[in-house]
């Protein structure tokens, strides 16, 4: 990417500068899952919170990890499919890839309640769909799809403190601006520890879609009571991460996964954005 490109990144990054940091390539390309041998970028409810609920809907590790990797590659891989870079398209006039990457997958879509409950329920359909041919061995290079849709279904539940800051009727964060302004006043939505009731929404909304008939609701439910309680003293981040990471090794240990087999899938131009553009058309179609 250019460095003119670079920079319009970061200055519609504003203050997040950890959106600034990835670039091309996620921090931890060489491992995959919720191992965490360098920081990444918001992963607690992106990336381990995909695996433990893929888990618990009764999903092995290597998928519940891969299907984590795709969940958190919008963020990792910023420049290309973040939401500032989104931003960034909109002072390049590029208007469709500002919808694409801000409205459709970090569901920064500006709509009221009603919106707001609309685009939950139509994301949480098309990860059940998506699920459903997630073994096709026929169609083994679409994987990541299923975690571009979850990644666009957390969001929406996190994406929606606006005006009312997540109690009943909250409204999502327009595209341009996202929730970086409203963020500096009222917190970070994306904080779990102040955002529970929504996380917990999302959590129980993605293990009904990711369930085949294997799931644990009462394993489940256990997490998010722990989660809970840690909220009281601000500690969500490090036992998402430390659960997520012990159940990683304990399945897998050493076993290699394919992540830049898996990063070499995405490109913005050849399979992202014609995927997007028919999310974007299932979603308007209610």
């Amino acid at each position: 990417m250019p460095n003119r490109s670079r920079l319009a990144v970061c200055l519609a990054a504003g203050l997040t500068l950890s959106a600034c940091a990835t670039w091309t390539e996620p921090l931890a390309l060489a491992v995959c899952g919720p191992v965490k041998l360098e920081l990444k970028y918001k992963d607690d409810g992106h990336l381990d919170t995909a695996y433990l609920v893929a888990r618990h809907a009764g999903w092995s590790a290597g998928d519940a990890a891969e299907l984590a990797f795709f969940t958190q590659a919008p963020d990792d891989f910023a420049a290309a499919y973040s939401a500032p870079s989104g931003t960034a398209g909109l002072l390049a006039l590029r208007l469709n890839r500002l919808h694409l990457l801000s409205s459709v997958l970090h569901s920064l879509h500006g709509g009221d309640a009603a919106a707001v409950a609309s685009r939950q329920r139509g994301l949480a359909r098309l990860v059940r769909e998506q699920v459903a041919i997630h073994d096709d061995p026929a169609r083994p290079d679409e994987r990541w799809k299923l975690g571009f849709l979850v990644h666009a279904l957390g969001d929406s539940y996190a994406h929606v403190w606006g005006i009312n800051q997540n109690l009943p009727g909250s409204v999502a964060y327009n595209p341009v601006v996202g929730h970086i302004p409203d963020g500096l006043v009222h917190g970070n939505p994306d904080d779990i520890d102040a955002n529970f009731a929504n996380y917990a929404r999302y959590a129980r909304a993605l293990f009904v879609a990711l369930d085949r008939g294997q799931g644990d609701a009462g394993a489940l439910e256990a997490y998010l009571a722990d989660v809970e309680r840690a909220t009281t003293g601000g500690g969500t981040p490090e036992l998402i991460r430390t659960t997520s990471t012990d159940d990683y090794r304990i399945a897998l240990g050493a076993q290699h996964l394919d992540c830049p087999g898996w990063a070499g899938q995405l490109d913005y131009d050849t399979t992202v954005r014609p995927f997007l553009e028919q999310v974007s058309a299932r979603l308007e179609q209610g």
